[in-house]
C-alpha cells in the first residue's frame, strides 16, 4: 500500500510539473519554466536620457520615480506608466519622457527575444540621476 501511495504522489507531482510547463518537456517546457535559458532585459548604454534641471537641484528638489515600462522584443520602450510618484510633478514628467528614449538588450526566453514589462526606479538626488533602488 505504501508503494502505491508513493507512486501516486510521484505521478501527481510529474503531472503538475508537466501542466505548469504548458504541456511540453524539454528546454522550452519544464526546464524553461524552472528558469534556465532566460535573461532579463539590460540597458544598452550607461548614458541616461533624464535631464535633472539645474533649478530643481539648486533648490534641493529630490525624489525617486518608479516607472512601469514595456520593453519590446527589439529592445525599445514603447509604453511608460507612472507606478510611484516622486512627489514632484516636474521630476515625474522628466522621468516619463526620458524613459521612452531608453534602449535595452531584450529579454530572452530560450534563444527567442520576448517583450516584457519591468519596473524602473529613477532617482534624482544631489546633482545626479541614477536608476535602480538604493541599498539600505
Amino acid at each position: 500500500m505504501k508503494r502505491f501511495v508513493l507512486l501516486a504522489m510521484v505521478i501527481a507531482i510529474a503531472a503538475v510539473a508537466y501542466a505548469a510547463a504548458g504541456g511540453r518537456l524539454g528546454p522550452d517546457g519544464f526546464l524553461g519554466w524552472l528558469g534556465s535559458g532566460q535573461r532579463l532585459p539590460a540597458l544598452r548604454t550607461q548614458e541616461l536620457p533624464f535631464r535633472y534641471p539645474a533649478h530643481l537641484w539648486r533648490y534641493g528638489v529630490e525624489g525617486e520615480v518608479v516607472l512601469r515600462i514595456h520593453i519590446t522584443a527589439a529592445g525599445a520602450v514603447d509604453s511608460v506608466e507612472l507606478e510611484e510618484s516622486s512627489g514632484s510633478e516636474e521630476l515625474d514628467e522628466i522621468a516619463l519622457r526620458g524613459a521612452t528614449g531608453l534602449e535595452y538588450h531584450p529579454a530572452l526566453k530560450g534563444e527567442e527575444a520576448v517583450s516584457t514589462w519591468a519596473l524602473l526606479p529613477v532617482r534624482f538626488k544631489g546633482r545626479s540621476v541614477t536608476t535602480g533602488r538604493e541599498s539600505e
